[in-house]
């Protein structure tokens, strides 16, 4: 009898599975390149179970699959929602999300995204009454191992190679002219941000400027974001901004790989290249 009740009950547990609506797998991004190692192609590759940031990079790029094998009872009025989740600072943020139309049959939703070495909850809700949801899954990536002299949660660079200057402008020599570290309200600065090693080329930089205030929090107050072009490796980037500093205080500013920061929500600032303060007075 016993042995009866053991099997009833892996059957029981068995069907639960079966029956259940979706699921979320995660998979390696498989990059197929030219003969001048410019970015071809990219493919969904094996599926993964353990999760770790590749060494001599920020984060962990990788396709989120939801393997749909019941789409009946998956009905939304407009959208179904997948939303990855993150605690920073210990605040609950959303860093990631994707939508797609109500479906009309099974079949296996894509999408991909770069996390850094992190913890993180990924779900599927209906997007107008999110508190449905029809699949949930938790998972940690984990650092690489990369050794250098100034490693801080696993950024695999050292940051005394970087320096952000705030200037009056840059030479065609790649010089910075004007140092400085105050300037008036509402006038424009050059930010120009110099590496002494070569950095891989990973696709768009993000500049993201924050005011801190009085707590010293920082609040955001703008964000843009500067593509590298096709040069496999570089040094340099630079631009001048004449909107954020319009009023007086003092403000931070980030430069991060666009796919390591969310700027707006303040979220993995550990993975920036350098950081630079400003007075405005």
């Amino acid at each position: 009898m016993k042995k009866i009740i053991i099997l009833f009950a892996v059957a029981i547990k068995t069907i639960a599975i079966i029956a259940q609506p979706c699921n979320i797998k995660l998979h390696e991004v498989v990059i197929g390149k030219t003969d001048k190692n410019a970015v071809k192609s990219q493919t969904v590759g094996k599926e993964l179970t353990s999760f770790t940031v590749p060494t001599g990079e920020n984060t962990l790029r990788m396709y989120v699959q939801t393997n749909v094998a019941d789409f009946k009872k998956m009905k939304v009025q407009n959208k179904l929602h997948l939303i990855v989740k993150t605690t920073d600072k210990g605040n609950e943020l959303i860093i990631h999300d994707w939508v797609w139309p109500p479906l009309t049959k099974n079949q296996v939703l894509s999408t991909n995204f770069y996390f850094p070495a992190g913890d993180y909850t990924i779900s599927i809700i209906d997007n107008d009454k999110p508190e449905i949801v029809f699949a949930s899954r938790s998972i940690t990536v984990k650092p690489n191992a990369a050794k250098v002299s100034n490693v801080v949660d696993g950024f695999p660079y050292d940051r005394s190679k970087f320096k952000i200057w705030t200037c009056k402008s840059v030479d065609d020599n790649w010089k910075a002219i004007g140092q400085t570290s105050k300037i008036k309200a509402g006038s424009c600065i050059n930010l120009y941000f110099e590496s002494t090693i070569k950095i891989k080329n990973k696709g768009s930089m993000v500049w993201g400027i924050y005011k801190i205030k009085a707590d010293g929090a920082e609040e955001y107050v703008n964000q843009l974001d500067q593509g590298i072009g096709a040069l496999d490796e570089w040094r340099r980037l630079t631009y001048e901004e004449c909107n954020a500093f319009a009023t007086k205080g003092n403000y931070r500013i980030y430069i991060s790989a666009k796919d390591d920061a969310d700027t707006y929500y303040a979220v993995n600032n550990k993975n920036y290249f350098a950081k630079v303060d400003l007075k405005v007075e």
